[in-house]
Formats: C-alpha cells, structure tokens, sequence
C-alpha cells in the first residue's frame, strides 16, 4: 500500500477502508461494525505488520471519534500503539525529517481523540444503492430551461437564441434504460454500493409524451457517436422533471461495456447546465452550408484539430523529444495560420458545413483551389463543401 503524507489517512490502507467504515457503522451497531471490519482487515494483514495495522486502526479510531463513537477500547488501544512508537520503524528509517513529522501528527491524533467527542452522528453513504427503472424501459421527462442560459458544447458548436431555449421548458424529452453499473461495493456490506443508471438518448423534443411513438425513435448522438450517457441512480430529479414511463423494449446489444458520459441533473452554472447538455443532443439541427460570417478565429480551433489527427499529441515521448514536438507543433500551427490570415487579408470567402458543430470550411481565393479545413474525418462532408463551393462560382 502507498503512503504520501505523515497524516492519519494519508495512505492507501486508510482511504480504502474509510468507505468500508462507512457501510459497516451504518448498517450494524457498534460492537458488530468493529468485529466484521476486524474480520475484514485480518483477511489482508495482523499486528505483524506494523506500518499497516497503524494505518488502519488509527484511522478507525479517527473516524469513530469524528462520529461520536469512539469507544473506551479502542481509544485506549490507538494511545498505548502511539506511546509504544508501535509501527514508527517505517517512519524512522526514513530519516529525521520524516520522523519528526510523523510524531507531531501522532500527538495531535492523541489529543484528539482523547478530547471530548460529539454526540453520535447518523452517518450517510454517499452513494445511490437502489436500481432505477426496469431495463428496456422508455422514459419521458421534462427539459428546465425557463431560468438558464443554452450553453454551447464548446467553440465551434452553434448557439441556440435564449428564446428558442427557453420555449423548450416543460417539454419532453425520450430516454431508454439499458442497464446499471457498480462501483465501490461494500466488502463488509454488499448491500451498499454506488449504483449508475444507463440510457441511451433519442432525438426530438415533445409537447407530450403519449404523441411518442417509440418505434419511430431515433438514437442521438451523446459522444463519440454513441447515444449512451449513465446518471446517478436517483429518482430525485426524474420526479422534479416529471418523468413518464411511456413504453418498454428490448435493450441493444451493442451496448458499450464502459466509458459512458455522465449526465448530472443537478448542474447549473454559468459555464454548464444539464438542459443545455440535453438540448444540444436532441435539437433537430440541420445541415447547413453558407458563406461564414464572422467569428473566423474558429478556423483556429479546426487548424489545431488537423494537426492533431496529422502528428499526434506526444503522449508517451520522452521529456527531449516531447519537447521538440512541441517545438515542431507550435511552428506548424503557426505556418497554418499565417497562411489563413494571409487568404483573408487578399479578400478570400469562407464558405461552412455545419450541423450544429462546425464540421469544416473552405477558403476560396478568385481563380485558386479552395483550401479546407475539416475538423470531421468523414468523407462525405468534405465532398459535400467542395460541391457546394463550386456551385458559388
């Protein structure tokens, strides 16, 4: 196990067990919580071990002190381990400055837990154990958007007007269960683990759920051409946004096994909103191809995307050659740039495509070759911009 701090829970053995504390104070009174998590410790390290043994029980006895529950034995086991310098050779051998760290925690850590204690405190797991929803499910619920702002995914995706946003409110959007996923499961208590609820999402955004018809339901796109994002398995805000079960069928097959986007309900800020991340996965955008107005530096971010799909990003180099690649990197993006604000500058049209993000563009000089830039590998789109730019001729 690991160490990274002189600190009571400044260690792999503590933090692991802090959630296992957690379950079993809990769910069992006292005298059973310490046997089973006694029970549990001994199945990975004794006494014997004396750096392992101190990282566990002072860090139990820290706990049950922070929740009012420390009891007479255990306090008076964690003092004579501390006044006995029990499991201080680790902290010795590794030199005085370390030594002298460790010993000043530890007569704080006494101190502590010799101080008066509160009154027991109820303590919660912060986790989502019950499983929402039935697989195959189709959910409907209602998009919040009166009191936000439609925040962009990022730079190159559209901007929907405040008022068309804000006409969404109270409508419906569609959503299938597909499974659930467990985290942190409870070794003393199975029965408590961290539940996530998985979907996928459909297009479209309704006036009322009994007009859906899920047959007819087309799969968006939540990330990397997936329509899978999971939730916290809570009916807490499914009940706020007036949810509907309005079908049930057979779940994908093709499901990924991991990797999902989270969607958190709770999120409202100026830089993020769930409605927002919802909106901009259903919104019916069309494709559109225009001459660009404005807003040219998104070229930009399409330039450093090409090069990052030419050259790379320099995961895994060694510290001398990452160095030069970014060199070589900064003075490619640089040439590309100069080269685009040069065409500018000699009056050249930008023409886009774009469906919702900006998928690329071309820059046509009179008489020249158009120059694109494609922040998409698909083909399609980049014979779509060259068709419609020599329509412009």
């Amino acid at each position: 196990m690991g160490t990274w701090g002189a600190g009571i829970t400044g260690n792999d053995t503590a933090q692991d067990l802090l959630e296992e504390y957690k379950a079993a104070f809990a769910y069992y009174d006292v005298d059973t919580a310490l046997l089973k998590i006694d029970q549990y410790v001994r199945t990975m390290f004794d006494e014997s071990d004396e750096a392992e043994w101190c990282d566990y029980f002072y860090s139990l006895a820290e706990f049950m002190w922070k929740k009012g529950i420390l009891t007479d034995e255990i306090r008076d086991r964690a003092i004579s381990m501390a006044d006995n310098d029990f499991g201080m050779d680790s902290w010795i051998e590794a030199g005085k400055s370390a030594e002298k760290e460790r010993r000043k925690v530890i007569e704080q850590f006494k101190k502590k837990i010799t101080s008066p204690q509160c009154a027991p405190k109820k303590i919660k797991l912060d986790v989502h154990m019950d499983d929402i929803f039935e697989d195959g499910e189709y959910v409907a619920f209602q998009l919040k958007t009166a009191d936000k702002i439609y925040i962009p995914q990022y730079v190159l995706c559209k901007k929907i007007p405040d008022d068309l946003f804000h006409s969404f409110n109270d409508k419906y959007v569609v959503i299938q269960k597909v499974c659930s996923r467990i985290f942190r499961p409870s070794v003393i208590v199975p029965e408590v683990c961290d539940r996530w609820a998985v979907f996928r999402m459909f297009k479209g955004i309704y006036n009322d759920p009994e007009d859906i018809v899920t047959e007819d339901l087309i799969e968006a796109d939540y990330g990397n051409g997936s329509p899978f994002f999971e939730v916290e398995s809570s009916m807490f805000y499914f009940k706020k946004r007036g949810y509907k079960i309005i079908g049930k069928g057979s779940v994908p097959e093709y499901k990924p096994l991991d990797g999902y986007p989270c969607l958190y309900f709770g999120l409202n800020t100026p830089n993020c909103n769930a409605d927002s991340d919802v909106v901009k996965r259903v919104y019916p955008f069309e494709l559109e191809l225009k001459e660009m107005e404005g807003n040219i530096e998104q070229l930009y971010w399409i330039i450093d995307s090409m090069l990052g799909r030419e050259f790379g990003y320099g995961h895994g180099l060694p510290r001398e050659e990452y160095q030069k690649f970014r060199q070589m990197i900064a003075k490619e993006k640089s040439e590309r740039r100069n080269r685009l604000d040069d065409m500018l500058s000699r009056g050249a049209k930008v023409y886009e495509i774009r469906q919702d993000i900006l998928l690329g563009a071309a820059v046509k000089l009179p008489g020249d070759k158009p120059v694109l830039y494609m922040g998409t590998t698909e083909q399609k789109y980049e014979e779509m911009l060259i068709k419609y730019v020599e329509e412009q001729e």
